[in-house]
């Protein structure tokens, strides 16, 4: 007998194939036998412990975790015309695919999605080309008064330097002056001998 044809949740032949799959199989409604093995797990453990709770003690079942057919396969791949994970890019796409490269016409409902779809994209794009050239132009005003502005600065700049090279050159003419006033000091006091 094959595991997946074994119902009975404690048979030690078959557990580890079951916890492995982490699949447990039961009886259909119709076909309800009695378990030998379960009725023969309850009798040793009822005289094991005659005073506590007859009733067998079972894990609750735990199921794995189903993954997301979206998360399973990309769109492409998915054969399925109804799809509801995928519907969207196949309409985006213009066709349902098929097994052999092959490419399946759009029903006439989803052909009409895909102009609504299409006329909205195309709008979205006109609005937002608009914004954007309203944006780029106000942000080629301000460029163009930081950078009078800069101009202007630099202007001032300039001036300062020149002002302050004017008077560098005073400055060094006044500094020559005193200097030579100096050594004819000096000249003065050692010729008289002091």
């Amino acid at each position: 007998m094959d595991w997946t044809d074994c119902t009975d949740a404690g048979c030690q032949i078959h557990l580890g194939e079951k916890q492995g799959s982490g699949w447990y199989p039961q009886f259909t409604r119709r076909s309800r036998k009695p378990s030998v093995a379960h009725d023969h797990d309850w009798r040793q453990e009822m005289e094991a412990n005659p005073g506590e709770d007859w009733a067998p003690k079972q894990q609750p079942r735990q199921r794995r975790a189903r993954r997301a057919h979206g998360n399973l396969t990309s769109w492409e791949p998915c054969f399925n015309d109804n799809c509801k994970e995928h519907q969207w890019e196949k309409v985006d796409a213009g066709y349902y695919s098929r097994q052999m490269g092959e490419k399946g016409e759009l029903s006439m409902s989803d052909r009409r999605e895909q102009r609504k779809r299409k006329a909205v994209r195309i709008r979205l794009e006109r609005e937002g080309s608009q914004k954007t050239k309203e944006t780029l132009e106000t942000q080629i005003s301000d460029l163009r008064s930081h950078l009078d502005r800069a101009a202007q600065i630099m202007v001032a700049k300039d001036n300062d330097l020149e002002r302050l090279d004017k008077e560098k050159e005073k400055l060094q003419q006044a500094y020559n002056r005193c200097k030579q006033r100096m050594r004819q000091i000096g000249v003065m006091l050692w010729k008289e001998g002091v």
